[in-house]
């Protein structure tokens, strides 16, 4: 089975750290984590939500590192 965030996680963090207008901390990337709207679907769907987006959203057991990869590569990618 596999997590998915309604909306994506990624852009949830985004907007989080756009509005807060500074880096969010690992406890505030994993309270938002714990508190927003997710679903449980077979891992097959999940898959194929992910080739049909071409996009793949965060694994919560990963979220920290994830999105720690994420924002390094956005940085990097607007200098």
């Amino acid at each position: 089975m596999a997590t998915i965030y309604i909306p994506s996680l990624m852009g949830l963090l985004s907007d989080a750290e756009r509005q807060k207008g500074t880096r969010l901390t690992r406890e505030e990337v994993e309270t938002l984590r714990d508190s927003v709207v997710c679903v449980t679907i077979p891992d097959t769907i999940a898959s194929a939500l992910d080739r049909s987006q071409n996009f793949s959203d965060t694994d919560p057991e990963h979220c920290w590192e994830e999105w720690s990869r994420y924002r390094y590569q956005r940085e990097a990618a607007q200098r």
